[in-house]
């Protein structure tokens, strides 16, 4: 960033007594002379422009520029004051003797310097959320020491927290199959628009898919230790799965085996088997009686928080 310092860079003062007779032995008018005679004579120049000069608190004219400015002050100690380029003023006293010029050169430099920007902001964010999270934009400066004042965040998703902060959280609900953009511009009060940086990132909203339960198996009641044999199958799909629930249909047979081995005598000893046997929670087994079938039959599926209960085929 570029700045601007003006200073003076010197003053110089020098008084030359001049003989009443001798001053303006050269040309001098009458009127100048009987001034002079009463009075002392400032003579004020300055480069590279001219300048305000104020005497005793008041505006007396301004300086002059190759040609020195003369003003013609009654005998005594009196304030001065240079006004430069903004406002910046130079003070001193000057001691005015009648018949006698005060000579004043004020020079102002101009001197530009070029700081480093103390930051270099950097904007993170996951690559990808699901529809309906939160996603937490998160900015850091590369360089240590100064942190910007002003952090401005966009979004084209709701911001739900963190605006003028160096993080943000917007919400994805919605927005699923599109991209999620957050834009921060950041500027402090010394450095300006000058050092103002714009960042940007993206993350993927993926539509959010709901869970489907899983047909395990379906099969006809053979002998108990056969049907244990397709349950253990199932129950190594249910045990991988620590939050899903296991859902047996059983259907009624019609033949004359079926009359022995009822659909309610085996819904108990299948939930026995699993409980008991296989260490199941019976809170996640669900075993339902659903119609006929030639032949008593199993139909079991594995069904994952959030899914809808399957349907009896």
């Amino acid at each position: 960033m570029r700045y601007i310092k003006y200073n003076f860079l010197f003053v110089i003062g020098l008084v030359l007594t001049l003989g009443l007779t001798s001053a303006f032995a050269n040309g001098g008018k009458p009127e100048r002379d009987k001034r002079l005679k009463n009075s002392g004579v400032l003579s004020i120049k300055t480069s590279p422009m001219a300048m305000s000069v104020i005497v005793d608190g008041q505006l007396v004219g301004m300086s002059g520029v190759g040609t020195a400015a003369e003003f013609y002050l009654a005998p005594g100690t009196h304030q001065l004051e240079i006004e430069g380029p903004n406002g910046k003023r130079r003070a001193m006293t000057v001691d005015i003797r009648r018949g006698e010029k005060n000579c004043i050169c004020l020079r102002f430099v101009e001197t530009a310097s070029t700081r480093a920007c103390p930051y270099d902001i950097r904007v993170d964010a996951p690559d990808r959320v699901i529809e309906g999270d939160l996603i937490t934009f998160t900015s850091s400066n590369l360089r240590e020491g100064i942190v910007p004042i002003n952090y401005r965040w966009t979004s084209n998703a709701p911001i739900t927290s963190g605006q003028g902060t160096p993080a943000i959280t917007v919400d994805s609900t919605g927005l699923g199959g599109q991209p999620i953009t957050a834009y921060l511009d950041v500027t402090d009060d010394v450095y300006g628009a000058t050092c103002q940086q714009k960042n940007e990132v993206e993350t993927n909203v993926d539509k959010q898919v709901k869970p489907q339960p899983t047909r395990c198996d379906i099969f006809e009641s053979q002998s108990f230790d056969d049907d244990k044999a397709r349950f253990d199958n199932c129950t190594v799909q249910l045990q991988s799965s620590p939050d899903s629930q296991i859902y047996i249909f059983l259907y009624q047979g019609t033949d004359k085996f079926s009359k022995i081995n009822t659909a309610d005598k085996l819904g108990k000893r299948t939930l026995d088997y699993l409980v008991k046997t296989r260490g199941i929670d019976p809170r996640r087994v669900v075993i339902t009686k659903w119609g006929t079938r030639p032949r008593t039959s199993y139909e079991i599926w594995i069904v994952p928080p959030g899914a809808q209960p399957p349907v009896p085929q």
